[in-house]
């Protein structure tokens, strides 16, 4: 089984042509490798009844060369705060380390340990409220048995809930349960989280002890 669905994966990858017609376009507002995605972009992948899988790859341009979608019937595995385990493909959250601290304020009031806090909250956003879950990678070739570096996002809400999109990297970091990994030279890995980082810290939600 596990043979089968790598080849479908393999076979569901196609090149993205994005000619210049409408829909292209409209598309082509959430190809971004680093931007979150607005939540009607996501809904053109959302099925009845169904939860879909996205996984976008881009060059080093930024360009949108590969996507895979299919039905995902199984669990997401919340392996740590960083780590996801979706469809048989292993994700690490992209430029971020996990648990600063080893107890966090977790639901305002409450002392929690980090690696349980982050597995309550993206279990609850992954397995009971997402409709359609996007990871976005700069890697074309993943060697075999690593985790993917990618940005992922899942979009919530129908049902007469409004549709929204629930940034996956931005939740760890605010929550404190993961912070921004630096180059050898000092330099952030997430410059794009570096606010939401600042604000965990100033709200007290690291070092709960």
């Amino acid at each position: 089984m596990a043979a089968m669905r790598q080849q479908l994966k393999v076979i569901g990858f196609a090149l993205i042509s994005l000619a210049g017609d409408a829909t292209a376009v409209t598309m082509a507002q959430g190809e971004n490798p680093y931007g979150e995605p607005p939540p009607g972009y996501l809904r053109q992948f959302v099925e009845q009844g169904a939860k879909a899988f996205v996984l976008e790859r881009f060059d080093a341009e930024g360009n949108l060369v590969a996507r895979s979608v299919e039905k995902l019937n199984e669990s997401v595995e919340i392996d740590g705060p960083v780590e996801r385990s979706i469809a048989g493909q292993r994700i690490s959250l992209r430029g971020l380390t996990a648990c600063p601290t080893e107890n966090v304020v977790y639901n305002r009031v409450q002392t929690w340990r980090c690696t349980d806090a982050a597995r309550d909250y993206a279990e609850t956003v992954y397995n009971r409220r997402a409709k359609v879950i996007l990871c976005k990678t700069l890697v074309l070739t993943p060697a075999e048995n690593e985790a993917i570096p990618a940005s992922c996002f899942v979009l919530v809400g129908g049902d007469g809930e409004p549709f929204k999109t629930v940034n996956d990297d931005d939740s760890m970091v605010f929550l404190g349960l993961a912070s921004i990994g630096r180059t050898q030279d000092g330099r952030s890995r997430r410059p794009d989280l570096e606010a939401s980082q600042s604000l965990s810290r100033s709200m007290g939600f690291q070092n709960a002890d």
